[in-house]
């Protein structure tokens, strides 16, 4: 299963510029960090951070020798952006995405600002479905559901038929929060089967066709905009 996750981005300066200094901190070996661009310029940015780490450890032979070794790791975080949305892609990301924030801020400056996407994922749902057409939701997972006296519930629903009528009717017209959305569906002839969640992240498998991530992303940001 592929994920990709989208959160807000905004530049103080001109993408060009930004990419310029991006190349001027490509990743090296003996340095142990840096970008490595696979495209650069004034309309589009794409590539990974790495950073190379090493860590001491001790193995003890069969004859009760210890052994200093080091084992080496990788962080790997890819990203990609462009001068038409206020989005940064991000693909199958990290645990933590704080070393990458931390070195896009050293090297851009002021002005750089992150913030995480918050979405209703059955509107981002809507609008895939009236760009394609409708698709099966098998599992809505909510929290923050107001219950009496200042109380708040989660509930998870899961079935073989699509539940957005039995959600509705469990959850009423009480205030309440989508959390993660399951569902699979047609999408240009590709039988994709995903889960989206109110962080704007995107779990998916199956075969799926050239723009694919392009309209997910474009459904998404109308989506924020009429959450906002």
């Amino acid at each position: 299963m592929k994920t990709i996750r989208w959160i807000k981005v905004r530049w103080p300066l001109p993408l060009i510029e930004v990419s310029k200094r991006l190349l001027s901190n490509q990743y090296n070996e003996n340095v142990g960090r840096g970008f490595i661009l696979t495209s650069s310029g004034k309309h589009r940015v794409s590539g990974k951070f790495v950073e190379k780490l090493t860590e001491p450890t001790l193995i003890v032979d069969p004859f009760g020798n210890e052994i200093e070794s080091h084992i080496t790791t990788y962080y790997v975080s890819r990203f990609s952006f462009d001068s038409s949305s206020a989005l940064m892609e991000l693909e199958s990301p990290p645990r933590s995405i704080r070393k990458l924030i931390s070195e896009l801020h050293s090297i851009v400056g002021l002005g750089f600002e992150l913030s995480d996407v918050k979405v209703n994922p059955l509107v981002w749902l809507q609008e895939l479905e009236a760009l394609h057409s409708p698709v099966l939701v098998r599992h809505i997972s909510s929290s923050e559901i107001f219950v009496p006296k200042n109380g708040l519930a989660k509930i998870s629903v899961s079935g073989e038929k699509d539940i957005r009528d039995e959600f509705a009717r469990l959850v009423g017209e009480k205030a309440h929060v989508i959390d993660l959305v399951k569902f699979s569906g047609v999408f240009n002839q590709c039988n994709i089967s995903a889960k989206i969640s109110k962080s704007g992240t995107i779990n998916y498998s199956g075969h799926v066709y050239d723009g694919f991530k392009e309209d997910i992303k474009d459904c998404l940001e109308r989506s924020i905009l009429e959450g906002s």
